[in-house]
This record gives structure tokens, sequence and C-alpha cells, in this order.
């Protein structure tokens, strides 16, 4: 019998670039966590609040991340990152960003 995802359960590890995130499963939305209708759906980082980077100073994203201000593909075709020449996918959805300006300087 398989048992029901609770929030809070691990939905995955990724580990790449020198980093590993463990992935959870929750709500993007508080309000989501009251309604009939959510689901729970795996949490992924959130890059812009608490930038990571790789061991070559890169930036993470992720895929559905709002793009940046250096954002090079289609205008009015979502413009997140993953519609970004400079987003390279590793894992899910979960990518770096590897335009040069932002490279974390030491």
């Amino acid at each position: 019998m398989l048992s029901k995802i609770k929030e809070g359960d691990v939905y995955k590890v990724i580990s790449f670039s020198g980093k590993t995130f463990t992935l959870y499963y929750g709500y993007y939305d508080e309000k989501d966590r009251n309604s009939a209708f959510a689901e729970l759906m795996p949490i992924y980082p959130n890059f812009n609040e608490f930038p990571e980077y790789t061991k070559d100073g890169m930036p993470f994203v992720t895929q559905m991340q709002d793009k940046c201000e250096y954002y090079e593909g289609e205008r009015n075709c979502g413009e997140e990152c993953h519609d970004c020449k400079h987003f390279k996918q590793c894992e899910e959805l979960l990518g770096v960003c590897n335009h040069p300006l932002r490279v974390k300087k030491d």
C-alpha cells in the first residue's frame, strides 16, 4: 500500500555543480494550504531571495524564475529563465545562469 504524501516530505535530493538541494513537498502560497483544490507540489529554492552559486561563481536559477536584466530570448514568450539563451539546464527545473556579468565576484 502506498502512503499518502504529506507536506514536508522529501520529493527529491539533487546534487550538481558542487551543491546539494533537497526539495520538499509543500505549497508556494499560504492560501493554497486551505484550498480544497490545491495539491502538494515540490518546492524549489527561491534563488532571487536566497542566492546560491556554483563553485565557479555562476548563479543557480529555476526554469520558472522571472527573467533578469540580462535576459536574451524571445520577447513576449513567457520571459522566464528557461526562455533565455544563458540558461543551462541541470536537473529537474534547476539550472545555472551562464551570463558573464552574473558571476559572483569574491
